[in-house]
């Protein structure tokens, strides 16, 4: 199948000229040609797409999501993080269950599908069986996006050589036709030692496992609340040393960690991480939710780190919408710096993009419209009583498209949505779907105790 979109400014690398109107051709499952408007051929194409009015991007690619905090939303508000892990997600937590599972990673999914998100990284708070396995990522295969999940190590699993997590490998990196694929979740961050579910052996160990499967690895880092009671600053003060010179002084640190959030960098942490070129996942809207502070983005990217985009997850901020996080980030550091320009525009788009994929260890083939990467591609409609009138394609996704004017999406050359209606699924199994993960959302906060019986 050979698809032209023509018309739609095009946001590829080295090719500013087309963001004045392109045309990019997919051939099968790959980009094959990008050039200005009529100068590629239409010789043997079986499909026009007619993107006038509309912005053409790589898929956005999530860096850091939670797909089943979906069933929290609106639960555990205004709290601080520390209150709120233990008195909301916690107890949710504790009681999944495989279908509740099963039901939020297919409307996950697709929310963030209809949000021009064609790959997300699935970070898990909960250690899963294979069973747990087939119920989240079954759906995703089914939907057509890609996904990064990130399988949860704990300290226990040191003692069988991880032999949970190398049947997981096993079993699901590259699985429905290469869109799923596998890392660990190797939690190294205050709250969560706190919890238990982290030691030395286990983050050396399960780095060791990452660095033999080639995979990437994930942890929330240096977030929370600055306080020296029960916040990150406690935690800092009472072991001498930060998160990220905790995986510096390990001999971990490394370009396969994803280091979600960093809120709180102090001392030498940018060094470390500029030098181990792993990458941050920054969630502003998230971070913001919670009252966390504001990252210092721009002092990363001065500082030659390379961060990604993610939403983080609903029970937190009611949002997998990662158009919100690129407006998001450039406000809160134009206001944090006081200035309109903190963060270049094309910048802002390759942290949802290419730099997200660079997390992943796949930017060799993802997140970006070169010929020969995978047709992963969001179209946008600028052309919107909300966004309208466009005088810069760019300034005006930025600041005034939302994820919902996602107009057409690919993934591995497949269109997954069409002029906003999904192709694999219709309307009534959506709602279906809403109306059954509202039932399990309420039975399960009554199960956590954070929902009145009825």
């Amino acid at each position: 199948m050979r698809t032209l979109l023509s018309g739609g400014a095009v946001v590829a690398p080295g090719r500013p000229e087309l963001l004045g109107g392109g045309d990019l051709l997919i051939d099968g499952t790959t980009i094959a040609e990008l050039g200005p408007v009529g100068s590629v051929s239409r010789e043997g194409v079986d499909r026009v797409v007619d993107t006038t009015g509309s912005i053409v991007l790589p898929g956005l690619v999530n860096a850091h999501q939670h797909d089943w905090y979906l069933y929290g939303k609106g639960l555990g508000c205004d709290v601080l993080l520390e209150q709120w892990i233990t008195g909301c997600l916690v107890p949710l937590k504790d009681n999944l269950d495989v279908d509740d599972l099963r039901v939020a990673s297919e409307l996950a999914a697709l929310d963030m599908l209809r949000g021009g998100t064609t790959s997300s990284v699935n970070h898990l708070v909960n250690e899963t069986t294979i069973a747990d396995e087939e119920a989240i990522l079954g759906p995703v295969a089914d939907a057509g996006v890609r996904q990064f999940f990130a399988k949860v190590i704990r300290p226990h699993d040191a003692r069988d050589d991880y032999a949970g997590a190398r049947e997981s490998f096993e079993k699901w990196d590259g699985a429905a036709e290469g869109r799923i694929r596998v890392g660990f979740v190797l939690e190294a961050t205050a709250h969560w030692v706190a919890l238990g579910t982290s030691s030395e052996e286990m983050v050396v160990g399960g780095h060791e496992l990452a660095v033999e499967k080639d995979t990437f690895v994930t942890s929330h880092i240096a977030g929370g609340t600055m306080s020296r009671d029960e916040g990150y600053l406690k935690w800092v003060l009472e072991t001498g040393r930060t998160d990220v010179q905790f995986l510096h002084r390990l001999g971990v640190l490394d370009d396969r960690w994803i280091l979600a959030h960093t809120i709180h960098p102090r001392g030498n942490d940018l060094d470390l991480i500029a030098a181990s070129r792993s990458t941050v996942a920054h969630t502003p809207s998230s971070e913001a939710a919670r009252g966390a502070g504001i990252t210092p983005v721009k002092h990363m990217l001065d500082n030659d780190i390379r961060v990604a985009l993610g939403t983080d997850g609903p029970m937190v901020d009611l949002t997998n919408d990662m158009v919100e996080q690129l407006k998001w980030t450039r406000l809160l550091q134009n206001q944090l710096h006081e200035h309109p320009g903190s963060i270049d525009l094309g910048k802002l788009v390759t942290m949802a993009t290419e730099d997200s994929a660079y997390a992943v260890r796949a930017d060799k083939y993802l997140g970006s419209l070169r010929p020969g990467y995978a047709a992963d591609i969001a179209v946008f409609d600028l052309d919107t009583l909300h966004a309208g009138p466009v005088h810069r394609p760019l300034t005006t996704f930025v600041h005034a498209a939302r994820g919902t004017d996602a107009k057409h999406v690919f993934v591995n050359g497949e269109q997954l949505l069409d002029d906003g209606r999904f192709t694999r699924v219709d309307e009534l199994h959506v709602t279906d779907l809403m109306r059954r993960a509202g039932d399990r959302a309420r039975a399960l906060g009554r199960r956590a105790g954070l929902l009145p019986q009825d």
